[in-house]
C-alpha cells in the first residue's frame, strides 16, 4: 500500500514538473513574440507627422436630465505637427503640438449659426481660453508595451489648458521601411485641465466632464 503511494506520490510531481515546463515554454515563447514585435518598432530614424493624411477628434457628449434637448460634439484639431524619432540605442522620443485655436467644431446637425456660436464658446475665457493657451502639447517619457497583441503605450505629459498631466496614450502601429501608421483612442477629462464642463438650467443640460480622444496619425520618414 505505501508503495502504491509513493508512486502515486511521484506521478503527481512528474505531472505537476511537466506543467510547469508547459507553462514555462509557453511563456517563453509568448516573450519571443513580444520581443519579435517591439524589434519592428525599434528601426532608428525620424518620422514626421503627415497632418493632411491625419486626424485628431475629439468627442464631447451631454448628460442631465434634459440631456435630450442639447447635442453632442464632434470636434477636430485641424494644425498641428510632431515627429516620433530614436537613435541607436535610444528610446523612441515623441512630441507633437497642436494649435488650440484650430479646433473646429463639425456638428453635422447643427446649423451655421448654432456650429459657430459652439465654436466661439470653446475657443473662449469659460473653456479652452486659446488667446492665453494656445498651444497643446505632448511630450513622450516612454513608450511601453501594451496588452493587446500589437499595441503599445506611451506613456507622455500632455499640456492643455496651460495645465500639464501625466497620461498614456494607447494606440496600435504598423510600420515599413519609410511609413508608419498610429491609431487610438483616450478618454480624458475637463476639470484634471482645469476647464469646467458647461452647465445650462441649473444642471439638468450639461457637457460630461470626460471626453473622448480619437487619433489616426501616418507619419513619414524624413531623409
Amino acid at each position: 500500500m505505501r508503495v502504491s503511494q509513493t508512486r502515486a506520490e511521484k506521478l503527481g510531481e512528474m505531472l505537476a514538473w511537466t506543467k510547469s515546463g508547459v507553462l514555462a515554454a509557453m511563456g517563453l515563447v509568448a516573450s519571443g513574440i513580444l520581443g519579435a514585435k517591439l524589434s519592428e518598432a525599434q528601426a532608428t530614424g525620424v518620422y514626421e507627422i503627415d497632418a493632411k493624411a491625419s486626424r485628431v477628434q475629439i468627442h464631447v457628449y451631454r448628460t442631465g436630465a434634459l440631456s435630450g434637448l442639447g447635442d453632442d460634439h464632434q470636434i477636430q484639431l485641424t494644425r498641428f505637427s510632431g515627429a516620433a524619432s530614436r537613435e541607436e540605442g535610444e528610446p523612441w522620443q515623441v512630441h507633437v503640438v497642436g494649435e488650440a485655436a484650430s479646433f473646429v467644431v463639425l456638428d453635422p446637425n447643427l446649423s451655421d449659426s448654432a456650429r459657430r456660436e459652439v465654436q466661439e464658446t470653446m475657443l473662449g475665457a469659460s473653456q479652452l481660453d486659446v488667446s492665453r493657451y494656445p498651444r497643446v502639447d505632448i511630450k513622450s517619457r516612454s513608450v511601453a508595451p501594451g496588452e493587446a497583441a500589437g499595441s503599445l503605450l506611451l506613456q507622455a505629459d500632455l499640456t492643455l489648458h496651460g495645465v500639464t498631466r501625466a497620461v498614456e496614450f494607447p494606440f496600435a502601429w504598423t510600420q515599413s521601411e519609410r511609413r508608419m501608421s498610429v491609431h487610438g483612442k483616450k478618454q480624458l477629462y475637463l476639470r484634471d485641465f482645469g476647464i469646467q464642463p458647461i452647465r445650462k438650467f441649473f444642471g439638468t443640460l450639461q457637457v460630461r466632464n470626460g471626453f473622448e480622444v480619437v487619433y489616426d496619425l501616418q507619419l513619414a520618414r524624413r531623409d
